[in-house]
Order: structure tokens, then sequence, then C-alpha cells
């Protein structure tokens, strides 16, 4: 079944004991799933599972619960089918491993499993960061520069017991607010992914441009500390007077010495000698720094091609999977030999035309695996890529002094080769003292133009990063304005929703029925009907689950949101909730999820199930008790 918006379906939970052995494997459907059962029955501990193979961290495990290896959960992801693993563990912070395919084919393949750890590294991605590209998510960063995973998102789609009923969130120990907001925001779909985009190459781009000024300050005030120039024209000016001085010079001894003839000597010869062992090595280095940069720009020319070519084919895959979609939405309705109208009573995921089940989920999950790893190669690719960048600049940087040093070294070469010297005349002997002081200089401003050419070019580096800011923070104001919109209306949804089910419970809590106004504030995690919030320990719990399966119910509804229409509660009658209370809620919850139709999944835990719903429509296992728990050993 193809899907527009983000979707989770868990299709089946499987827990592995020590010995290999399953001491849970049940199978779960859309809609409404029960877990039903005494207290003490192992049901939170089934319910901190599904919490924990999605993604979340948790290590407060029962003993039973430490009896147990491993969990597996097969599940569905906007459609492309993927099992996942965890080892249970009493560290925190666990690796996943991933099989793109069905369970029973992950239990034949040993090879096509892949772990990633719980947290990205330079190196290498984290299994959010798989789960998160499977669902088309962008990524997101909190104020701590730290990126938004998996646990962070079921914080809102996880009802568990142990949070306080004054805190939508579940109960972190280091709780940031603009965490808190980043994951509402990301969940209620109020930024699209441009701007998720932008405002990361924006946090970039102002984080370049302060490197960049404090590199050109620090240069610029040693330099003009000095008293030297930091005008790049006025550097080369210098340069080519200072070579004009060192030509007139040597023209003079030239002259001089062809005035005056002497008699050779040997030492003429040693000079030229000691002259050509200082070039040769300078000539050599030259030459080899210019096959390195040649050789490194050729690979550079490679990598651009590669990047160019695996980006082409993640925007065909992408392109390929739309057509499908969209040419899977034209169905057949004349067969196209005889042109007799087709049968249109066919299950789901089942071909028109032969009625042999279609494979979607499998080929939805090889594309989305295919389009993970040339996503992953571009990123190691462009690495590797600014590395050799890097490389290459150094070079250049460093090839215009040897060129200098070999120019001087050749010049002394020619005048050596070309006039034999002997006697020292006076003349020649002042010349060439002001000729080394020439040349000195000349080197010590062939170093200098490397810095000066790093301030031109830092400065428009900074003019560009200037542009390139404003331009991003104009862009990103406007999304926002329009974007707060979207906030506006799902939060006018979710109070819709929030309403409904407070004035649909029983007379107990007379502040639900004549309440009017709902406020919600993800940022400081807190709720309020009518600006308060001082009620009964057990009016509290049902305020706090009708606020969180309101937010759900929206999602259903608004198509911006990127909740992925899954919600785990095992939170139903916390605190005193009296059993036709709790009854009464599970009845409005089914009733709203039937109404809303499928593509959704609502899994809750209860001790006091409905008469009405304890039947397999809607229940997952057994009924559970103190001689027949969920974990089987």
């Amino acid at each position: 079944m193809t899907q527009d918006r983000p979707n989770l379906l868990l299709n089946r939970l499987v827990v592995l004991t020590h010995t290999g052995a399953a001491a849970y494997d049940e199978a779960f459907h859309e809609g409404v799933n029960i877990i039903r059962g005494q207290n003490s029955s192992g049901k939170s501990t089934i319910s901190n599972f599904i919490f924990y193979v999605l993604g979340g961290d948790y290590n407060n495990w029962t003993t039973e619960a430490l009896k147990c290896r491993e969990v597996i959960g097969e599940i569905v992801v906007n459609g492309a089918l993927i099992t996942i693993k965890r080892q249970i563990s009493d560290h925190g912070l666990q690796p996943m491993s991933i099989f793109w395919g069905n369970y029973v084919d992950s239990t034949n393949d040993s090879i096509n499993w892949q772990t990633y750890p719980y947290s990205q590294t330079t190196n290498s991605i984290s299994f959010t960061n798989v789960i998160f590209k499977a669902f088309e998510f962008p990524e997101v960063k909190s104020d701590m520069d730290s990126n938004i995973t998996l646990h962070q998102l079921f914080r809102l789609l996880y009802i568990d017991q142990d949070s306080s009923t004054q805190n939508l969130f579940r109960f972190e120990r280091f709780d940031l607010p603009l965490t808190r907001q980043a994951i509402s925001e990301l969940l209620l779909g109020v930024y699209d992914d441009s701007l998720y985009q932008e405002r990361l190459d924006l946090k970039q781009a102002i984080k370049s441009s302060d490197e960049k000024k404090k590199e050109f300050e620090n240069i610029n005030r040693i330099y003009g500390q000095s008293g030297n120039t930091t005008n790049l024209n006025g550097v080369l000016n210098e340069i080519d007077n200072e070579r004009n001085e060192l030509k007139i010079i040597d023209e003079t001894i030239l002259k001089i010495r062809g005035q005056e003839r002497v008699k050779t000597t040997k030492r003429s010869a040693l000079n030229s000698e000691k002259i050509q062992q200082e070039l040769i090595p300078i000539k050599n280095k030259i030459r080899m720094v210019q096959n390195e940069i040649n050789q490194y720009q050729l690979e550079i020319s490679d990598s651009e091609q590669f990047i160019s070519t695996l980006e082409k084919r993640v925007k065909e895959l992408q392109n390929s999977l739309l057509a499908r979609k969209v040419l899977g939405e034209l169905p057949l309705t004349h067969c196209p030999q005889c042109l007799s109208p087709l049968v249109s009573h066919v299950d789901d995921n089942h071909c028109q035309l032969c009625k042999q089940p279609l494979e979607e989920e499998a080929e939805r999950a090889n594309a989305k695996r295919l389009r993970q790893e040339m996503e992953l190669q571009i990123k190691e690719s462009k690495g590797l890529l600014q590395e050799k960048e890097k490389e290459v600049s150094q070079m250049m940087g460093e090839l215009p002094s040897l060129v200098e040093s070999g120019r001087v070294l050749q010049k002394q070469l020619d005048i050596s080769i070309e006039v034999s010297q002997s006697t020292r005349d006076q003349r020649i002997d002042s010349l060439l003292v002001d000729k080394g002081g020439i040349e000195r200089n000349i080197e010590y401003l062939t170093r200098q133009l490397k810095a000066v050419e790093l301030l031109d070019l830092l400065k428009r580096k900074l003019l560009e990063l200037a542009s390139t800011i404003e331009k991003l923070r104009l862009e990103i104001s406007q999304k926002e304005n329009q974007q707060k919109r979207n906030f506006q209306t799902a939060l006018e949804k979710i109070r819709e929703y929030t309403l409904y089910l407070l004035k649909n419970d029983l007379d107990r809590q007379e502040e639900f029925k004549s309440g009017f106004s709902v406020d919600i504030n993800f940022y400081k995690d807190s709720y309020s009907l009518d600006g308060g919030n001082n009620f009964s320990a057990s009016s509290k719990t049902y305020f706090k689950n009708s606020v969180l399966f309101a937010m759900f119910f929206s999602s259903l509804e608004l198509g911006f949101f990127r909740y992925p229409r899954f919600v785990l509660c095992d939170n139903m009658e916390d605190k005193g909730m009296e059993k036709i209370r709790t009854q009464n809620f599970q009845e409005l919850i089914v009733s709203t999820s039937e109404r809303l139709g499928s593509d959704h999944q609502i899994i809750f835990t209860t001790s006091m199930i409905s008469d009405n719903l304890n039947s397999n429509q809607y229940c997952v296992g057994p009924e559970y008790s103190s001689s027949n728990k969920t974990l089987k050993f």
C-alpha cells in the first residue's frame, strides 16, 4: 500500500531467551491493538520492549526481562518492510541491527544484517539516521548541536506509567526545553525539509564566518603590527621593484666583469657546484609538488564526477518510486486483451489483473536500502573530496616560495657559469652584498605574499558568507512565517480533539464538561485547561492521555504532520482510574480510530478491558494473568 505521509506499523514482536527460544511472539495489526491482563502479568514489560526495539533507550529491565537475550520487531516504515533487532542489556545506548526484509527471511540470512550504533560519529551513521531516512525525515538538531534521535521522538509517542502526569513528554533526566521544542516541531511538521536544511546551512555558514573572521583578524593584526603591507597589489609591486633592482645589479656585475679580464681560479668552479647542489633538490621538490597537484586534481575531478553520478542515481531512484506510486493509483478497469470489465473485488495488496499478491513492501525496503547506501557513499566521498582539496590548497600555497627560491638559485648559477670569477673587486663585492639583501627580501616578500593572498581569499570568502547568511535568513524568515500558520492549525486541531475526549468523560471532573480553552506548551512541557491543571490524580491521567491521543488523532487528519501515525500507551488506568471510566476512554479511542480509517496503529495495555473490545478484532495474544504471563520460559 502506498504511503503519502510518515507511517509506522509494528507487524510482529519477538523476544528471544538466552537459549534462542521465543519467550514472546505475537503478530500486531493496523488499527487498535490491546494487550490485556491482570496487574503484574508483564504488560508493561512488553510495552517497554516495543519502545526499546523501535529505538528508545531503556535499561531498567525487570528480572524476568533480563532472562531474555534480544528483542526483534518486524515493522513497516512508509511502506518498506524492515526487521530490527536489539540486544537486551542493563547498559544504555545499545546499537540496533537492521535487515531490509521480513522476519522469516531475516532468520535465514545472517549476512545482510547491518548493525548501527546508538549515536552517529564522524565516520559512522546511527540507526536513527537510517530509520529517519526511511521515514523521509530531515536531520534535526537541538540547541546542544546534538541530533534528535528515535528515542527523543518516542518521548511523545510512548505514554508510560513512570512519567509524571504533569508533563507531556516521557521523563528524561537531562531534559532541555529546546530539545522538546525540536521534537514537537518535527512531529507536528511545522517546518518543511528545505527549512530544516536551511537552518543547518545557516548555522554552518555563521560558524564558518566566525572562524574565518578570527583567522583574518589574527593574520591582519600580526602583519599590521610588523609594519608590513597587507595589500596584495602592494606586495606584488614591492616584489617587482626588488626584482628590477636585482636585475640592475646583475647587469652591473656582468658589465664590470666583462671589463676586467682576470685569471680564472678553481674557486669559481666550486661556487657553481655549490649552487647546483642547492638548486637540484629544489627543482626536484617543485617537480614533485607539481606532479602531486596534478594527480590530486585528476582525483578531485573523478570524485566530483562520481558524486554527481551517485546524486543523479538517488534522484532517479526517488523518481522511480514516485512514478510507481502514481501509476499504482491508476487501477485497470478493463482487461487489456479482451477489453472486458475487470472484477473489482480484489484483496488489498493484490494485482487487479492477475490477482497475485504484490511484493510492494519488499520492493520499497530494497529501494530505501539502496538509496541509503548511495547517500552514505555520497557523504563519505564528499568528506574525502574535502581532504583532497585541502591538500591541493596547501601544496599550491607552498609552490610559489619553492619556485622563487629556484629562480634565484638558477640566476646565480647562470651568472657563475657565464663569467668566471677570480680576484675580488671592491665594487663587485659591494654589489653582491646588496644582491644578497635583495634576494633575502624577495624571499621574505614571497612568504608574505602567501599570507596576503590568504587574507585576500578570506576577505572574498567572508563577503560570500555574508551574502549567503543574509539570503538564508530572509528565506528562513519567510518560511517560518508560512509555517507558523501550520503550527496554529495543528494546535487548534489538538485542542479540538482534547476537548472532545474531556467532554465525553464520565461525570467525574466538572471542569472537563465546562472547559473551553486548552493550552499546550511543548517548550515548557506543560498543558492546562482554562489556565489550570489542579485536578485529581486520576483526572490528570485522563487529561494527559487525552492531549497525547489528540495529537495522534490530529496527525491522521492534517497532512503536514510528521507524526508517524503510531501511538503506544501503557497508562490507561494509572493513578486510581476506576474501571468504568477507563473503559469509557478505551471505547472513545477505538470509535475515533475507526471513524478516521486505517493506515495507523494504536497499541495500549489494560487490566480492565471493556467487554465491547475483548475480541480478536482488537486484542493481541491471550488474556494474561499471574499464571499465564506475557513472557514464557
